[in-house]
C-alpha cells in the first residue's frame, strides 16, 4: 500500500497544483485550454512516437480496440434509454449521452504510467483509438443534433489529428521494425515527458462544480463510471484477458467523462453547467476509484 501511495503521490500533487494555480489566478480556463492544446498537438504525439515503436505488441492487444468499441456502443444504448426515461431536456440529454461515452483516458494516463510503465501506456493508446473516433463522430453528432447546429469537416479533423497520425506512424514503425535515430528518440522522449504534467495541471486548473439537477448528475456518473466498470470487468472476462491487458481494460472503462463533453456543450450551446459539473464530479470520483482499482487488479 505504501508503494502504491509513493507511485501515485506525484500525480495527485500535480493535479492539486493545477487547482492552486487556478485559485491564485496564475492560470484560468483559457490557460488550461492552451495546456491541453500543447498536449494534443505536441506532447502526446511525441510520447506515442517515443513509446509505441519499442513495445512488444501481443495478440491479446488486438482485442483492445474491439472491446473499447463494444463498451462505447453498450454505454451509448444505456445512456439514450436513461435520458428518455428521465425525460431530460434536449440540451441536458445530449450532455448525458456524450459524457457517458467519452472516456477521459488522459486522466487515467498518469496512473497507468506510474504503475505499469510504457507497456501499460501502449495498451492504453491502442484502447483509445475507438474512443477518440467516437468522440468526433457519435458524441459530436448527438451534440450537434440536439444543439441545433451541424459540425462540418469531421473526416478532415480526424485525418489531420496529430495524436492519431502519430499513433498510426508509431504502429507502422513497430510492425516494420524501423526505429528513429537515437538523437530523435531522445528529443521525442524529452517532449513526450511533458504530457503527464501538462495534463494534470490542466485538469486541476479547469476543475469547477456548479449546482445542477442531482438526479441527472447521479445518472451520468453511474453510466460513465459505474456501468463502465461493470462492462469493463465483463468484457475482459468475455475475451479471456489476463494480467496487464485486463487491468488496462477495466481502468480505461472506469475513466471519468472526457473534456470533449465540455467542448461540445460550449460549441453546440448545450447545458454547459451540467457538462462542467459532470466532468469535475467524475474526476473527484476517479481520484478515489482508480487507486482502489490499482490495488486489486
Amino acid at each position: 500500500m505504501f508503494d502504491l501511495a509513493f507511485l501515485l503521490a506525484p500525480a495527485f500533487a500535480t493535479f492539486f497544483l493545477g487547482m492552486l494555480l487556478r485559485k491564485a489566478s496564475v492560470l484560468d480556463g483559457q490557460a488550461a485550454d492552451i495546456l491541453f492544446k500543447l498536449v494534443y498537438h505536441l506532447a502526446l504525439p511525441a510520447l506515442l512516437l517515443s513509446v509505441l515503436p519499442y513495445v512488444v505488441i501481443s495478440t491479446t492487444m488486438l482485442f483492445l480496440p474491439l472491446i473499447s468499441m463494444l463498451l462505447i456502443l453498450l454505454t451509448l444504448g444505456a445512456a439514450m434509454l436513461t435520458g428518455k426515461a428521465l425525460n431530460m431536456p434536449d440540451k441536458s440529454y445530449a450532455v448525458l449521452v456524450s459524457g457517458s461515452i467519452i472516456m477521459n483516458l488522459g486522466f487515467v494516463m498518469p496512473f497507468v504510467q506510474s504503475f505499469y510503465g510504457d507497456d501499460g501506456l501502449a495498451r492504453l493508446f491502442v484502447f483509445d483509438i475507438p474512443n477518440g473516433l467516437s468522440a468526433y463522430t457519435i458524441a459530436l453528432s448527438v451534440a450537434s443534433r440536439h444543439g441545433g447546429s451541424t459540425e462540418k469537416g469531421l473526416g478532415r479533423k480526424l485525418m489531420t489529428s496529430p495524436p492519431l497520425l502519430a499513433l498510426i506512424a508509431a504502429l507502422l514503425m513497430n510492425v516494420s521494425g524501423w526505429r528513429p535515430a537515437l538523437i530523435a528518440t531522445a528529443v521525442l522522449h524529452s517532449i513526450g515527458g511533458l504530457t503527464i504534467p501538462l495534463i494534470l495541471i490542466g485538469l486541476g486548473a479547469s476543475f469547477r462544480i456548479t449546482k445542477i439537477n442531482p438526479l441527472h448528475l447521479a445518472a451520468a456518473l453511474t453510466l460513465r463510471m459505474g456501468l463502465g466498470l461493470a462492462l469493463g470487468v465483463w468484457l475482459a472476462g468475455l475475451f479471456h484477458l489476463e494480467g496487464l491487458d485486463r487491468a488496462i481494460v477495466i481502468l480505461a472503462a472506469s475513466a471519468p467523462a472526457g473534456f470533449n463533453t465540455m467542448t461540445f456543450a460550449s460549441v453546440e450551446k448545450l447545458d454547459r453547467e451540467f457538462a462542467a459539473t459532470l466532468v469535475a464530479s467524475c474526476m473527484i470520483a476517479a481520484l478515489f476509484l482508480i487507486p482502489v482499482l490499482l490495488t486489486i487488479l
